[in-house]
C-alpha cells in the first residue's frame, strides 16, 4: 500500500526533570536547562499544524537526529561534528524514528489554563504568555472502564442435544437411500416387446449478447454499451484511477519533527462492455420413436442458419414377472437384437423397484 505524505508537524517532548513541555526540536528544557535525553519519547501536540516554514522543513525531511557519543549532546543529521565538544558524529547514535505516534490532530484544540495564574494559553505553548510559568499538560483522568458485557446465553443441553440427533437422522437417511439404491434381488422375467426412441439436436446461428473488459471483446463483433467499472486495486497512481486514502497518522521522524502520511490505494476503472455475436445455440430437436425391432433417424428439416447438434438413442426391453411388469433402458442398440420376445432374463432390481442390470436366464 503506498503512503502519502502530507507534510510535517512540530512534536513535543517532556523533561524527565520538571515535566515542562519543550518544542521537539528544543535541546535543552525551556525551563530548567536540562539537555534533551536521547531516550526521550516525542509526543503529538494537542493541535498540529503543518509547517510551512523552509528551514523548519529540511530540518524535518533530514532524517533523525545524532546523539554524540562523547557528550551526548544532539545534532541535526546532516552534521559531522558535534556542536558542543566537535567530537567525530560518524560513532554518534542516531535517535529511532518510524514509529507511529498516532492519528493526525488537525482539529482546533482546547486552551491550556495556567495553573499558577490562571490564563488561557494556545494548546502548544510551553510556557504562560502572561506570568512564565510552565504548562504542564494535566495527567489524563482515568476513563471509568465500560461495563463488562453480560455473559450471552447459553443454549441448554436439550437444544444441543437435538441438534445432534437431527444430525444423526439426516446421515442416517443419505446412508438408508444409498442402500437402498444398491442392494438389489434377482427375479426372473420373460422379455415382452421393445420400444425405442432417437432424436436429433438442432441449432440455429443466432446473435447472443456477452460481457467483457473493451481490451478483451473478441474481433468480429457489434460493440454494445461501455460503462466503467473498478477492475482492480493497485498501490501505484495510474490513469483512471481513483484515489482511496485512509486516515492521516503522524510518524516520528528522529528530529523532533513528525511526518504526516496516509495510507493509500488506486482503484482503477476501465470499460466493462457489452458485445454482440453469432453463436450456435440449441432451438429444436426432432424425434423419431417406435415399437419395433428397426428404429430409424429423424430426418430433421433444417434452415439455412441451422445445423444438427448432436444425436440421442434410447431402447427400451420391457418383461414380465410374477411380480410385475419391469423395463430396462440403454443406449446400445444391440438391446433391440438381444431382448427377444418370450426370452428369459434374469432382472436385477433394486429397493425403488428399478431394474439396474439383466442377463440371459440359463
Amino acid at each position: 500500500m503506498a503512503k502519502k505524505s502530507l507534510g510535517y508537524v512540530q512534536l513535543e517532548w517532556t523533561c524527565p526533570n520538571c515535566s515542562t513541555r519543550n518544542p521537539g526540536p528544543q535541546k535543552t528544557c525551556l525551563s530548567c536547562g536540562m539537555p534533551q535525553p536521547d531516550n526521550v519519547q516525542f509526543e503529538q501536540p494537542a493541535q498540529e499544524t503543518l509547517i510551512t516554514d523552509a528551514a523548519k522543513l529540511e530540518q524535518a525531511q533530514a532524517g533523525p537526529d545524532i546523539h554524540c557519543h562523547y557528550c551526548g549532546t544532539r545534532n541535526p543529521a546532516a552534521a559531522k561534528t558535534c556542536s558542543q565538544c566537535g567530537a567525530d558524529l560518524t560513532e554518534g547514535a542516531k535517535r529511532q524514528s518510524g514509529q507511529v505516534i498516532g492519528a493526525h490532530r488537525d482539529q482546533p484544540a482546547e486552551p491550556i489554563l495556567c495553573p499558577a495564574c490562571g490564563a488561557a494559553n494556545a494548546p502548544d505553548a510551553p510556557k504562560c504568555a502572561q506570568c512564565g510559568a510552565s504548562l504542564i499538560q494535566p495527567a489524563a483522568k482515568p476513563s471509568t472502564p465500560p461495563p463488562l458485557p453480560k455473559p450471552a446465553k447459553r443454549s441448554g443441553p436439550m437444544a444441543s442435544i437435538g441438534l445432534i440427533v437431527v444430525a444423526l437422522l439426516l446421515c442416517a437417511a443419505a446412508i438408508t437411500c444409498v442402500v437402498l439404491m444398491t442392494r438389489t434381488s434377482e427375479l426372473t422375467g420373460t422379455a415382452s416387446d421393445v420400444s425405442w426412441q432417437r432424436t436429433v439436436a438442432i441449432e440455429q446461428l443466432m446473435p447472443v449478447t456477452h460481457q467483457a473488459w473493451r481490451n478483451e471483446v473478441p474481433a468480429n463483433t457489434v460493440l454494445g454499451s461501455c460503462s466503467p467499472k473498478l477492475r482492480r486495486t493497485q498501490d501505484d497512481p495510474a490513469p483512471n484511477a481513483r484515489e482511496v486514502c485512509g486516515t492521516p497518522y503522524t510518524v516520528d521522524s528522529g528530529s523532533g519533527y513528525g511526518q504526516v502520511v496516509q495510507d493509500c490505494k488506486y482503484e482503477v476503472f476501465e470499460d466493462y462492455c457489452d458485445y454482440t455475436t453469432e453463436e450456435w445455440q440449441r432451438v429444436d430437436e426432432a424425434v423419431l420413436s417406435g415399437n419395433d425391432f428397426a428404429p430409424q433417424w429423424p430426418a430433421p428439416r433444417l434452415t439455412a442458419k441451422q445445423r444438427e447438434a448432436g444425436r440421442e438413442e434410447k431402447y427400451v426391453c420391457h418383461f414380465t414377472a410374477e411380480s410385475g411388469s419391469y423395463s430396462y433402458s440403454s443406449g446400445d442398440p444391440n438391446l433391440l437384437t438381444m431382448c427377444v420376445p418370450g426370452s428369459r432374463w434374469v432382472l436385477n432390481v433394486n429397493s425403488f423397484n428399478a431394474v439396474t442390470g439383466i442377463e440371459p436366464a440359463n
